[in-house]
């Protein structure tokens, strides 16, 4: 069975904003790719910033999934969209052979900007779809591309309504510890949420922005109201977060 993966079916090449997505997906997306799509991946690039272990964590969930892929992983500064544009010149690098060898291309992201790669690279004539974890938030704007929405792990036992969508608990959510570990989410924050005119990021955007990085809302709390350098600023629905 396993050589007739490596020599037949559609290659795959995936494009992996890892600071974007979860590194969970990586299971139902490989398992995507080879149940569903007959296909096999023979590349995966992936992207992130330099101060968190997020990259780490897709290689290894990849590599668990199929050892011998091969992983560009690709480390930049904490920069507003530092891992977009790399990910955007890796696959601008790559077009030529994928038209050439009519790889699918996976782009893994919400992000606006590598939609809209993804969407540049079809226009080219290139397959490419786009991925990434389903949840209660919105879909990512309206595209050309069909999209993959990717089952989230739950491991609680306890049943829930199939409508109702559930959050880890406050012990599951993440914890930035150090100092570098907090300035690298206030940075992820940033590239996440529009700033007000005035200044400062509407509490509501915030929020939601940290539920899409797994945070639940007691975790949302703690993190608003006790990390060194965040600061509010107005009240109700003119609350805004300064950072």
């Amino acid at each position: 069975m396993q050589s007739s993966d490596e020599t037949s079916g559609v290659a795959v090449a995936l494009y992996i904003d890892a600071d974007n997505q979860p590194a969970h997906c990586a299971k139902p997306l490989v398992a995507l790719c080879r149940a569903d799509f007959s296909a096999r991946i023979i590349a995966a690039t992936v992207a992130g910033n330099h101060l968190g272990q997020k990259i780490d964590g897709w290689c290894e969930a990849l590599l668990a999934e199929q050892p011998d892929l091969a992983i560009q992983a690709l480390a930049v500064p904490p920069r507003k969209d530092g891992a977009d544009i790399a990910l955007l010149m890796a696959l601008g690098a790559d077009l030529e052979g994928h038209l050439r060898d009519q790889v699918l291309v996976i782009m893994v992201s919400r992000d606006d900007l590598l939609i809209g790669a993804a969407e540049h690279a079809k226009a080219r004539g290139c397959k490419t779809l786009i991925a990434y974890a389903d949840s209660d938030l919105q879909t990512a704007r309206h595209s050309q591309l069909t999209t993959l929405l990717l089952p989230v792990p739950n491991n609680k036992p306890t049943a829930v309504a199939a409508s109702t969508p559930t959050a880890p608990s406050a012990s599951e959510s993440p914890s930035p510890n150090t100092q570098g570990e907090v300035q690298a989410l206030l940075h992820e924050l940033r590239s996440l949420c529009q700033p007000q005119p005035g200044g400062g990021y509407p509490a509501g955007i915030v929020g939601h922005a940290l539920a899409k990085l797994g945070y639940d809302k007691a975790a949302r709390t703690r993190f608003l109201t006790t990390t060194p350098g965040i600061r509010k600023q107005g009240s109700g629905a003119s609350l805004t977060y300064l950072f």
